[in-house]
Parts: C-alpha cells; sequence; structure tokens
C-alpha cells in the first residue's frame, strides 16, 4: 500500500498542514482578482427569475468604513439602513470577473469604457458608501453600483435574455449593439448555467 509522506505525520501535525495548504489555494484563488474588478456570483433563481449578484474586488486596499477581511464592496438588497457595504468574497458562491463593459465602445457616443484608474475607483466607493441610495432593482441594484464604480456609468444589463428592451439603468447605450456585443462575448453577464 502506497503511503504519502503525509500520512505518516502525527495527527497535529496533518492538521496544521491541511490549514497551510487551505490557505495556499485561498490565496492562489483570491489571487486572480485584481482591485476594481466587477465579480459576478453564479447565477441565482428567485420566483423564476434569473440573475447575478455583482460587487467589487477592493482586496486589502484601505478604504474607509472597510475592515481587515472584507475584500469587496457591494450594494445589499436591504430596504432600511446602509446597502452598500464591504464584505468577505464567498469563493463557495463561484464568484467570477466580469468587467463585461472593458473596452465596449458605443456608437451612439463614441465613448469607449475601461476600468477607471485606482483612485476614481476610491473616491466612487467612498461617495456612494457615504451616500447610499435605497436599494432598487430597476433603478438602484448591485450592478449600478458595481458598473459605476469601475466605469463611471450605472447600468444593469443582466435581465436582456428575458426583456430584449429592457436594459437598467443609463440611457447613455445604443442598447441593441450593446446587446449584441455582448452575446458575443464569451463572458456576457446576463449568461446562465
Amino acid at each position: 500500500m502506497f503511503t504519502s509522506d503525509h500520512d505518516c505525520l502525527k495527527p497535529k501535525e496533518a492538521t496544521l498542514v491541511d490549514v497551510i495548504l487551505l490557505l495556499m489555494i485561498t490565496t492562489l484563488e483570491m489571487s486572480r482578482f485584481q482591485f476594481g474588478d466587477i465579480i459576478s456570483y453564479k447565477t441565482r433563481c428567485k420566483v423564476g427569475i434569473r440573475y447575478k449578484h455583482f460587487a467589487v474586488y477592493v482586496g486589502d486596499v484601505n478604504i474607509c468604513g472597510k475592515n481587515a477581511g472584507e475584500e469587496i464592496y457591494e450594494q445589499a438588497k436591504k430596504y432600511h439602513g446602509k446597502s452598500c457595504r464591504f464584505s468577505k468574497l464567498l469563493m463557495h458562491e463561484e464568484p467570477e470577473v466580469n468587467n463585461y463593459l472593458d473596452d465596449y465602445t458605443d456608437p451612439l457616443t463614441g465613448e469607449t469604457y475601461g476600468k477607471g484608474d485606482d483612485k476614481e475607483i476610491i473616491k466612487r466607493i467612498i461617495e456612494t458608501y457615504q451616500n447610499c441610495r435605497i436599494y432598487g432593482i430597476l433603478h438602484n441594484n448591485c450592478e449600478h453600483i458595481a458598473t459605476y464604480v469601475r466605469y463611471g456609468v450605472r447600468v444593469a444589463v443582466q435581465f436582456n435574455m428575458t426583456g430584449e428592451g429592457l436594459m437598467l439603468g443609463s440611457d447613455k447605450f445604443d442598447k441593441k449593439h450593446l446587446r449584441e456585443y455582448l452575446r458575443n462575448k464569451s463572458k456576457c453577464p446576463s449568461h446562465h448555467n
């Protein structure tokens, strides 16, 4: 029978090794995220509506209101009290980078979107954190906050799979062109598993 060196360790040592390995794996998984990335979690379904939750990865950057161990900034679905918050990144929810407006050029405005610089992102986080509005699916949801923090524009497009004419947020976009662009991208925010 084959035994590894790990099998030969005393139980107390094996526990320490397990903890170290778990920390290394978690660190490797989280290193794929960069400051300012939009993070989306796996698709959820409630009352027959499919949606994704969006947040912005902030890592260990020191921002007013953020505590140690909180890696994301998000708009929570909370109707009373502060709904913009810093939280832990939930690896069991299968987070992935979803910077879907990167390099998108809108023919209506000629504007090309990309990540704002870190100072702009921090400024937008502080602004939305200090002046957080009540959650609203049509005008102030988690995707609106995430796109505003990264790109400086509030938009939510994840509902376009069921409502072809529906894009929540900014009227700055050529909606038909943006839908086509997102369908052609490999990781569209409205992609359902």
